[in-house]
């Protein structure tokens, strides 16, 4: 089971400070599912529009801002946002996530977690960040903005975030998924049975495999895809 820990962004300048980080709009969080509108996902990027980080945020209050990821990455992602701090009334702390806080707090799926292997290798469209509601559609002004904007305006989503059956095989993160000897995927997360993966959308009819034959239950894409 993955470990998560939160970095607790807390300040009179937190709300400003994310929100010309991160790809979501900080006043309006939201998710595939309704809810109270205090929680959402987010992704950070890197200058060519490419995940370091993707976050599940809970906003404690107009200060405070809880943002989950992967332990693995946490103290990186930190020190990265710090280089952006400035002069900026915020902190930035690290904090554990204990199992019962993680299963209270976060949704067990759909998230795409970027972890350390995956770190610069999507941009938000391919894991679906955009149809789960971590991306603002009409939002400028964060880290790689020019690139993502530019791919949404342009339409051409080749590989999108998918959920499949692994039919009793074992896989890890970073696993390619095959069509006929054809690269038609990779694995960013695995809970039992189950799996997300980044998927080429041209290979969907074919049989899909890594060591075995694998289910797609549901791809997380727009309609006129």
């Amino acid at each position: 089971m993955m470990e998560f820990a939160k970095l607790v962004v807390k300040g009179i300048d937190a709300r400003n400070f994310l929100h010309g980080q991160l790809t979501a709009d900080m006043d309006h969080l939201d998710y595939l599912y309704a809810h109270e509108g205090n929680s959402g996902l987010a992704g950070l990027c890197n200058i060519k529009g490419r995940l370091e980080a993707v976050f599940w945020i809970n906003r404690v209050d107009s200060e405070t801002f809880d943002l989950y990821l992967p332990k693995e990455i946490s103290e990186a992602i930190a020190t990265l946002l710090k280089r952006y701090l400035f002069r900026s009334k915020v902190t930035i702390d690290v904090a554990d996530v204990h199992e019962t806080e993680a299963m209270q707090m976060i949704p067990s799926e759909p998230i795409p977690w970027i972890v350390a292997a995956t770190q610069g290798k999507y941009v938000p469209q391919m894991v679906s960040l955009d149809v789960l509601k971590g991306v603002h559609p009409r939002k400028g002004c964060y880290i790689g903005q020019e690139i993502v904007t530019r791919l949404r305006d342009l339409g051409k989503n080749k590989k999108r975030l998918g959920k499949v059956a692994l039919n009793g095989q074992d896989v890890n993160i970073g696993d390619t998924i095959d069509a006929h000897n054809e690269v038609a995927g990779e694995v960013v997360w695995v809970n039992g049975d189950e799996a997300l993966a980044v998927l080429v959308l041209a290979e969907l009819a074919q049989p899909l495999k890594i060591a075995k034959d694998i289910t797609v239950c549901h791809v997380w894409k727009n309609e006129d895809e």
